[in-house]
């Protein structure tokens, strides 16, 4: 019994000494008088925005917070936002503004505005501005072509990331303003009473989760209405009449593009450069057979916009040959 006594007793004794060794630990951070700190920000994010940026988070029965105050650019600049309690979970929303288009680390404190503040809550934001409006580009256009009288069709290629939206501007022929909104997920775009003017510019978010867009320059895109008319001749089935309308599209100073005879439904495409002497080469595009050549002249008329056009290319069977003559209708 002695032996279990006195092991007792030893027991109580280190007990006692590693009781002192932490009191004295505690003693000095209290030495100056208790820390108290406030309730901190919980579930914080940011979202990025156009030279902003806004902070969200919650404040869970925050009974003595009076403030949050917001520190970034390495505590160079700060802003406190009153806080008064509502129900015992807050969502507070802080929006920092006028901020250079990079990102920041953003440390967050509450206080009850007796000296008293919570511990740190960093969490990290990007600004957005100018450097990243130059570097977005248009939604990619991959052909126009008719879609009924008087109606111009847009295809376009499949959207960037991150990409919400194109607006396009035309004229009708009241000479007013159309503007129209392209959902991202829209594949062509119909411009109806069409007479000249296209102009377009897409929209995005800089991250999926953004307060705000930003929108490419206007992008400007010369269109003209051309009517089409001329023979296709077969070397098996013989020759076809058409007559039709044609999207004419600016490619350059001398350069345009629009669909080969009557075979714009297969992808065949052609572009026509005027040389200096008003004559046209006719180049294959899109589908068009590489063999395309001339047949005949191929000449523009500079006081009204007519081209002429005599081409063919061989293909089983033999050549088809191609008569046409595009009058510039609007």
């Amino acid at each position: 019994m002695k032996i279990l006594s006195i092991i007792s007793l030893a027991t109580v004794m280190l007990l006692l000494f590693a009781c002192e060794k932490m009191t004295d630990i505690h003693e000095q951070y209290i030495k100056n008088g208790e820390i108290i700190y406030t309730t901190k920000m919980d579930s914080v994010h940011t979202y990025a925005g156009n030279h902003r940026v806004l902070i969200s988070g919650i404040l869970k029965e925050a009974f003595a917070v009076k403030e949050i105050k917001v520190y970034w650019n390495e505590y160079n600049d700060s802003t406190v936002v009153s806080y008064s309690r509502e129900q015992d979970i807050d969502t507070v929303d802080i929006m920092i503004e006028n901020l250079e288009e990079k990102s920041y680390e953003f440390d967050i404190y509450t206080s009850d505005g007796e000296g008293h503040r919570s511990i740190k809550v960093a969490v990290f934001g990007t600004a957005y501005g100018e450097r990243y409006q130059k570097s977005l580009y248009q939604r990619t256009i991959n052909t126009f072509s008719m879609a009924g009288e008087d109606t111009v069709s847009i295809q376009w290629l499949p959207p960037d990331d991150l990409e919400t939206k194109t607006e396009v501007k035309f004229v009708d022929s009241s000479d007013a303003e159309i503007m129209l909104e392209v959902p991202v997920n829209a594949g062509k775009t119909y411009l109806a009473d069409f007479r000249h003017g296209i102009t377009y510019r897409s929209w995005y978010l800089p991250e999926e989760t953004a307060i705000d867009t930003f929108s490419t320059d206007w992008l400007t895109q010369e269109v003209y209405i051309y009517h089409s008319s001329g023979t296709f001749i077969h070397p098996l089935t013989g020759t076809r009449d058409f007559s039709m309308d044609k999207a004419v599209v600016r490619i350059d100073e001398n350069t345009v593009e629009t669909d080969y005879a009557d075979m714009g439904q297969y992808g065949y495409r052609m572009k026509l450069k005027v040389l200096e002497d008003n004559t046209v080469m006719v180049i294959p595009s899109g589908e068009a057979p590489a063999n395309l050549e001339p047949n005949g002249q191929n000449s523009f008329n500079p006081a009204n916009g007519e081209y002429v056009l005599n081409t063919k290319y061989n293909a089983t069977l033999g050549d088809r040959i191609v008569s046409e003559t595009l009058d510039k209708k609007y």
